[in-house]
């Protein structure tokens, strides 16, 4: 969620869980600051969530390792995409990436099988970003600044 909403992210979609996602109040305040700032949406199965998708004009983008996958720095992002992360353990299903416009690989050149379902996440989004020159100045945080000599 940090990287979502780092990149300009709105909406932050949980898929097929039975209830919706809460920050325990051992979370650290930065994370409960966070969902404060996005707006966050359940859906229960796979058909709402294309549904939505579809009534808020965003195209699916599964961010997976598949058979003809698109590398990641190879594809143009359209302009309103929902990045689709699948678990960690099982990823996303054929069915599902079916269903998507269009599945993007975050390539690698390790020997790795596989990279964290976040950081690939954030990759994508920071490719996403960059296309779409959408940063900003890093300020008022206590790591920018000038290092003092």
């Amino acid at each position: 969620m940090r990287s979502h909403r780092s990149f300009g992210g709105k909406e932050f979609v949980f898929l097929g869980h039975n209830l919706p996602w809460n920050f325990k109040k051992r979370s650290q305040a930065f994370s409960r600051k966070l969902e404060r700032q996005v707006e966050i949406v359940h859906l229960s199965e796979e058909d709402l969530f294309f549904d939505w998708a579809k009534k808020n004009k965003y195209t699916p983008i599964a961010v997976e390792i598949a058979p003809n996958a698109i590398p990641v720095h190879k594809f143009e992002f359209p302009e309103r995409c929902a990045l689709v992360l699948g678990r960690e353990s099982t990823g996303l299903s054929k069915d599902f990436l079916e269903r998507c416009a269009v599945v993007v690989v975050v390539s690698q050149s390790g020997p790795v099988g596989s990279l964290n379902v976040g950081v690939a996440g954030s990759i994508a989004m920071y490719v996403h970003s960059l296309q779409r020159g959408k940063f900003q100045e890093i300020s008022g945080s206590k790591f920018a600044g000038e290092v003092e000599s």
